[in-house]
């Protein structure tokens, strides 16, 4: 750039600068010449309106003016009257206002000098009442109704000067009158913030009250470069509620007495040009008396002393020597509403707010207000506090029911070094009190006001539980009493709060419901040692927790409430309590831990009434120690319980819980538990009652839970149930009961991949069942069982096919069953042996009238291994007595629990006395029994599903008695049936095939042989050859002989049958044989006629076979089919019937089937040829019988003969001799 065009620029930029700077100036002149001319009116206009709009006083002003260049505001002839606008209030004759240009950088206001002359004032009290009511009380009480700044009004005001002024105060109440004239007042300033301040007036006071003089002059240092000048305030003793009456506000307290006594220099300095007003001194209040408006004492103290080191007014500073309260006394009370009456007293200054300004206006003045980067923050020293014989009357109505009322005395409080500056030191702080009867409070320790930080050792000492049983009203139903103590450390710092070495105490502790018969809780002593809790960790940590001589009574009623319940008084949640809920929900969860817990020498009592019988267990010498028991189960914990259950029983376990519970390890020791007690739990599922047993156990028992598998539980031990008695509902005798059953070297496990249950040895001792057939057939096992299932009627015994063939041994198929739910991991049972002993088993029968009982009595015996998983069966060996008389043996194999079923057992008993079963022949037979005996030996054999059984029976010296009138006898000769089947010596023997289960809880051993033995006499009477045939050989055959019609000659099969019938009736001497023969009309006449023809033919055969050989015996020679063709022709040409002939008359010649046809047609049968030939048959049978088969002719009796098939039912030949016992 050239250096024409740099100097052309300059040119033209100075001249601009010239310009703007000229502007600013004339602006500048143009506003102070504008404010100089319009401002005084303008402001004239306004104060007059504001002034009769805010307070609603006239206000006149004379004369106003502004100088801009001082920034001084000077009024004239200022007049505020009274609410009749005509008498002045207040006159001020000159006001100047000295405004300084610092209020814009300070934003606040900034006065360099306040001058007030002839300033004139006329208060007038005008009423007592309430709090005083004055010529200006409606101007305090609409300022009072304004809208409050939420930020304080910042303000500097120097050189303050009152000149010339009066005060004139007529009392209309005590009609006095009090004039203050000659008024001078002057203040170096007055100002809420620091700021550096010019002042040149002295501070002072001077007048004249009702003319007399008084002045407080200042003392000045005017060669300190801090310009110090202090004013001198000591009072003696002045009462303060004289003043009372006075007060233009209305007081929330009244002061019955109040003594100010002070030593005050109050000191105006300057240092390093900022402006300060000090403070310093002593202030002293005595004999304090406040009461509330309701004339309720709120507060008496002795003294309050103040020694003022330090108060910068100025800078909201203050350092205290000492502050001494003595003997305060002070009365709180809280209502039900939650208000403090303390806190009421400041509600009641609180101003009125006709009209709320809007939130954003106020969010909008909040930000205009702000304050300034200058602003200080108050700060307090106080180098020592001290409180002592305080006392505290508290009233509590909120959270006490009925309301409390209690007394803390002894109130001692010494704080030292305390400032609220953020980084200084901590205080020291000690606190003591007395709670009454010997109830002490201790804290000692350290804190800071400011920054909530707080640390120090607690104690309270014998805390009395049931004098604060009003505050434990709204949570329990139950009066608590005990004493508790307790010490700690506690810390507190950012709002967290924490807990360490804290060790409480609980004596005599009882809970006592306020209801009558409800149980009751005491605790001798509670000890917790060094619990240690922090908010920041959510932790809680306990070294030991220990009861001691805990007795509980615990009762549950019939609707299944337990009585602690009840103590608990339901609490409504309120929608804050829910949504703090909600909140706390998102924090981690607390975590609890607990070095050792022990619950020792305790008792517990437990009723429980929903059900019947009551439960009710008494558990005394109870012990229960717990090690590292924490709430997230993240340690092993081990645990010991012991206690005896109801005096006789003892109960102990001990072990181990791995971390979350993934293994427990017990070892249990059981010793006579009362099962009968708690019987009652199942009573409602079976139909007996437990009156006595206990169960015995040692054992080990482990649960193994890891994630994603099932649950696997086993034991390792061994069980004992002993000493049980068992009765039917509603009856009174015992239906069962035994001495023991032991269960020893029990190793099972189930869940998991491999589960069973293994007993090294299961025996049963001294043993008692009461089997009952009842009136319908029913037998008690049955019904054992609580079910709802439709009534099974009594399973039938199949004895049809009775035979006393040994080779008979029929295959009864079992019922088909139903395919089993297969479990996908079966449990494998394992019993190692079994052994019985002293056992008995009593029959009674009321299925039958009059009722049988019978009774098993020495059972004993062992069953060998038996397991699920294993075919191989065990071996059985039992034996015992039939009513102490008849020896009972079962022996085999067994296993009942493979799959299916395998059984292969005989038993035998000897010499049961049929005098017992009397009442079942009398029920089935008809007849009582007088005498004889019974033995039975059956075998069983359960195999692939399918039964196969043997039974023999033997009766010996069976004799029936009288006849009964039993509905069910059958109405056959029985006495028949017996000689049937007894033989000569007096032994009737029979092989019964049975179908049917052993296990089937309806098998009855009497019922299916007397059921047997009816069937078998019904078939001996309606069939008794049948059953001499299955006893001797023949069947059925036996009650008759059949012969060839026509003919009288005995077959070898008939003679066979025959030896066998002899045989049977040599057997039974009593027996009496009928013999009666039979022809078939048909069949016999057409065989008559042929045995007529063969008798032609034989004799021409017998003709042709002499000539050749004359030594043949004709009577030796049999016709057959061969011989009818070869001879018919020659019989047929001897006949003299008339025959077919030919053309010439000769006789035709017939083939021999018809030839013989023809001399079968004309061949004539006499009339009583049938009846010959059934009497011939029927003789020849009787010789036979007596003659050859040795049957003695006086048992044996001829019958009519017998001359067509009526009353055959069989489907043999009708051509026979039939036979009838007698």
């Amino acid at each position: 750039m050239t250096l024409l065009a740099k100097q052309f620029f300059k040119r033209i930029w100075q001249g601009r600068i010239k310009t703007i700077l000229l502007g600013v100036f004339a602006v500048i002149v143009l506003l102070m010449f504008v404010s100089w001319l319009a401002l005084p009116s303008y402001v004239k206009q306004v104060a007059t309106q504001q002034v009769q709009q805010q307070i609603g006083r006239k206000l006149e002003i004379s004369d106003l003016s502004f100088s801009p260049l001082s920034l001084t505001l000077t009024a004239n002839g200022i007049s505020l009257f009274e609410p009749d606008n005509k008498t002045p209030a207040v006159t001020l004759k000159t006001a100047v206002f000295s405004l300084s240009g610092a209020s814009i950088y300070h934003r606040a206001l900034v006065m360099d000098e306040i001058l007030l002359d002839q300033l004139a004032l006329h208060l007038i009290r005008t009423s007592a009442d309430d709090h005083g009511r004055y010529n200006f009380s409606d101007i305090l009480d609409k300022i009072a109704a304004m809208p409050k700044s939420e930020s304080p009004f910042r303000f500097s005001l120097a050189n303050v000067q009152v000149k010339n002024s009066s005060l004139q105060f007529d009392d209309k109440v005590l009609d006095q009158k009090i004039a203050v004239t000659a008024l001078n007042l002057g203040l170096p300033f007055m100002s809420n913030f620091p700021k550096s301040i010019q002042t040149f007036v002295q501070p002072m006071l001077s007048a004249k009250i009702n003319g007399t003089a008084f002045a407080l002059t200042g003392r000045s240092k005017p060669f300190d470069t801090s310009l110090e000048t202090s004013l001198a305030i000591d009072l003696d003793h002045l009462e303060l509620a004289n003043f009372l009456a006075y007060s233009p506000v209305a007081l929330p307290v009244k002061i019955q007495s109040a003594q100010l006594t002070t030593k005050l220099d109050l000191i105006f300095s300057r240092k390093n040009l900022q402006s300060e007003i000090l403070l310093a001194g002593v202030l002293e209040l005595d004999k304090v008396a406040l009461q509330d408006t309701q004339n309720a004492p709120l507060l008496k103290l002795a003294s309050v002393k103040t020694q003022i080191k330090s108060a910068n007014l100025s800078t909201s500073t203050l350092t205290l020597d000492k502050l001494l309260i003595d003997t305060p006394e002070v009365w709180a009370a809280l209502d039900e509403k939650g208000g403090l009456n303390w806190n009421q007293l400041a509600q009641k200054n609180t101003p009125v707010v006709a009209n709320k300004q809007p939130a954003s206006s106020g969010v909008a003045a909040k930000a205009d207000v702000s304050p300034s980067k200058d602003a200080h923050k108050p700060v307090l020293v106080l180098n020592e506090f001290l409180l002592d014989k305080g006392m505290l009357h508290f009233s509590d109505a909120l959270n006490a029911t009925p309301a409390q009322s209690m007394e803390i005395s002894g109130i001692k409080l010494s704080v030292k070094q305390l400032s609220s500056v953020a980084d200084a030191k901590l205080a020291p702080l000690s606190l003591s009190a007395n709670l009454g009867l010997d109830q002490k409070l201790q804290f000692d320790g350290e804190f800071h006001p400011m920054t909530a930080v707080l640390h120090g050792s607690a104690s309270l000492d014998e805390l009395r539980l049931e004098s604060y049983q009003a505050y434990l009203n709204r949570f329990l139903a139950a009066n608590l009493s005990g004493r508790v103590s307790l010490k700690s450390q506690i810390d507190m710092q950012q709002g967290q709060v924490s807990v360490s070495e804290l060790g409480l105490s609980l004596a005599d502790l009882k809970l006592i419901p306020q209801t009558k018969n409800e149980g009751q809780i005491a605790i001798k002593t509670v000890q917790l040692d060094k619990l240690a809790l922090s908010t920041e960790t959510r932790a809680i940590k306990l070294g030991g927790l220990r009861i001691d001589g805990l007795d509980a009574d615990i009762r549950r009623d019939a609707n299944g409430k337990i009585n602690l319940q009840k103590w608990l008084v339901p609490v409504k949640a309120s929608a804050a309590v829910a949504k703090t809920g909600e909140t706390n929900a998102k924090s981690p969860d607390w975590k609890i831990e607990m070095e050792k817990f022990s619950l020792d020498a305790s008792s517990l009592a437990f009723l429980d009434q929903t059900v019947s019988p009551n439960v009710n267990l008494k558990l005394d010498g109870l012990t229960f120690n717990a090690d590292n028991v924490s709430s997230d189960l993240g340690q092993s914990i081990n645990l010991k319980f012991a206690s005896n259950i109801n005096r006789k029983a003892k109960l102990s376990v001990s072990g181990t819980l791995s971390p979350k519970l993934k293994q427990i390890a017990l070892n249990l020791d059981a010793q006579a538990l009362p099962l009968s007690s708690v019987f009652p739990y199942v009573s409602n599922l079976l139909n007996v009652q437990l009156s006595r047993g206990t169960l015995t156990s040692k054992a080990k028992i482990s649960l193994l839970n890891e994630p994603g598998q099932s649950l696997v539980s086993k034991f390792e031990g061994g069980v004992s149930l002993n000493d049980f008695q068992i009765f039917e509902n509603g009856e009174t005798d015992d239906f069962l009961e035994w001495k023991s059953v032991n269960l020893e070297g029990i190793n099972a496990s189930i869940g998991g991949s491999k589960q069973f249950v293994s007993v090294r040895k299961l025996g049963l001792n001294d043993f008692f069942t009461k089997l009952v057939l009842s009136s319908k057939g029913k037998l008690n096992l049955r019904n054992i069982v609580v079910h709802d299932t439709k009534e099974v009627a009594t399973p039938n015994v199949d004895v049809a096919g009775a035979s006393s063939s040994a080779a008979s041994k029929p295959v009864v198929a079992l019922e088909k069953p139903q395919p089993p739910k297969v479990a996908t991991n079966p449990v494998k049972i394992t019993i190692a042996q079994t052994v019985l002993r002293g056992g008995n088993v009593n029959f009674t029968d009321n299925f039958i009238k009059p009722n049988y009982t019978a009774n098993l009595t020495g059972l004993a015996g062992s069953v060998g291994s038996i397991s699920s998983d294993n075919a191989e069966p065990a071996t059985v060996a039992l034996s015992g007595k039939i009513d102490n008389d008849a020896a009972l043996l079962i022996s085999g194999t067994l296993n009942p629990l493979s799959s299916p079923i395998f059984l292969d057992i005989k038993a035998s008993a000897n010499g049961i006395q049929l005098t017992r079963l009397s009442q079942y022949a009398a029920k089935y037979a008809g007849y009582s029994i007088s005498k004889g005996s019974l033995s039975v030996k059956v075998a069983y054999r359960i195999e692939n599903n399918q039964l196969q059984a043997e039974n023999e029976v033997r009766l010996d010296q069976l004799t029936f008695g009288e006849k009964s009138d039993s509905p069910d006898a059958t109405k056959l000769p029985v006495n028949l049936a017996l000689a049937l089947l007894r033989d000569n010596d007096g032994v009737i023997a029979i092989n019964l095939p049975v179908s049917g289960s052993l296990s089937d809880p309806q098998f009855s051993i009497g019922g299916i042989i007397f059921k047997v033995l009816g069937n078998i006499l019904t078939k001996a009477i309606t069939s008794p050859f049948a059953l001499l045939g299955a006893a001797f050989g023949g069947g059925d055959e036996l009650a008759y002989v059949e012969f060839a019609p026509g003919s009288a000659a005995l077959s070898t099969t008939a003679i066979t049958k025959l030896d066998g019938l002899a045989k049977a009736l040599k057997e039974r001497s009593k027996l009496r044989l009928d013999i009666a023969g039979r022809v078939d009309p048909e069949t016999d006449k057409a065989g008559l006629k042929m045995q007529s023809l063969d008798n032609k033919i034989l004799a021409i055969k017998g003709r042709e076979l002499q000539k050749n050989d004359s030594s043949i015996d004709t009577k030796q020679v049999q016709v057959d089919e061969a011989d009818r063709k070869k001879y018919i022709e020659d019989v047929y040409s001897a006949e003299k019937f008339s025959k077919p002939r030919n053309m010439i008359g000769i006789a035709k010649t017939l083939p021999p089937e018809e030839a013989i046809a023809a001399v079968l047609a004309n061949t004539p049968i006499a009339a009583d040829a049938l009846r010959a030939l059934a009497q011939k048959r029927a003789d020849l049978v009787f010789e036979y019988l007596e003659q050859r088969a040795g049957v003695s002719k006086e048992r044996l009796f001829l019958i009519a003969p017998r001359l067509n098939s009526e009353g055959i039912t069989d489907k043999a030949a009708v051509s026979r001799v039939d036979f009838s016992l007698k």
